[in-house]
């Protein structure tokens, strides 16, 4: 009697992987160390992990637990990273959303207050600042006339070119990791006047209405006048002008009145 035998081939795979999952979408911060991200998965025990593409500079993949560890080095845009969960049953995938954002910047800062004359060029105010590389300046509200701000710098400049009460500009310096604020003060004065004159020496008679008498003055817009001391019984001094007018009643003695007036801006 003949047999015959035949060889039957048999395999038994594992049930494959199933629901991969990981905590996502991340935010992590440049130079800060991440908390592990460990995946979460059904089915048959996993024998391999891998992933595509690579990660950010600084982190870490283990093919044999799938956790993701480690600290960014490096600045990266939101990115999916897709895992692959293996064994001999199968495979399962999941998208993994990093993203690496720079530390924020911190400490800003200004020399402040400021006090600057209209026409006159000032020193270029630059901020001083520590944290992340800033990406974008701004800065609120709109600085006075001719004075110009950099949003690549955050460098102030210019000639201002109108007078402005003193007031806060708020400068906040940007990048993908946040941002800071700081607050600088900015008056813009007019020019002093100078060179005020009058004619003089000046004789009247009592009794007599004088001609009046106006000042010349160079530098910039007078916003009033004073004079001291009070000027002989019948003339009167206007304070938003200077003007001297009148018509003297008494008799008084030679004084300078030269020497003796004050005015402001």
């Amino acid at each position: 009697m003949w047999f015959h035998s035949f060889g039957v081939v048999i395999t038994v795979n594992d049930v494959a992987p199933s629901a991969l999952s990981y905590n996502s979408p991340n935010v992590f911060t440049r130079g800060t160390t991440i908390s592990d991200l460990n995946p979460t998965i059904s089915g048959g025990t996993v024998t391999g992990y891998s992933i595509a593409p690579a990660l950010p500079s600084g982190l870490s993949f283990d093919s044999a637990t799938g956790v993701i560890s480690g600290t960014p080095t490096a600045i990266s845009v939101a990115t999916s990273y897709s895992v692959t969960a293996f064994n001999s049953g199968g495979s399962v995938s999941f998208a993994v959303v990093i993203t690496v954002n720079d530390v924020a910047p911190s400490a800003l800062s200004y020399n402040s207050p400021n006090v600057f004359t209209r026409g006159t060029t000032i020193s270029s105010l630059n901020p001083t600042i520590s944290g992340g590389a800033v990406t974008s300046y701004s800065i609120a509200p709109a600085l006075p006339s001719g004075l110009s701000f950099n949003i690549a710098t955050g460098r102030i400049s210019g000639t201002p070119t109108a007078i402005s009460f003193s007031a806060t500009y708020t400068v906040t310096a940007t990048n993908s990791g946040g941002s800071t604020s700081f607050g600088v003060v900015i008056t813009v004065n007019d020019v002093a006047p100078s060179a005020l004159s009058y004619n003089s020496p000046n004789v009247f008679t009592r009794g007599t209405t004088i001609s009046d008498l106006n000042p010349t003055i160079s530098g910039g817009t007078v916003t009033g006048y004073s004079i001291a001391p009070a000027l002989p019984s019948g003339l009167s001094f206007d304070s938003a002008t200077g003007v001297i007018s009148g018509t003297p009643t008494a008799i008084s003695s030679h004084f300078i009145l030269g020497n003796s007036f004050q005015l402001w801006r």
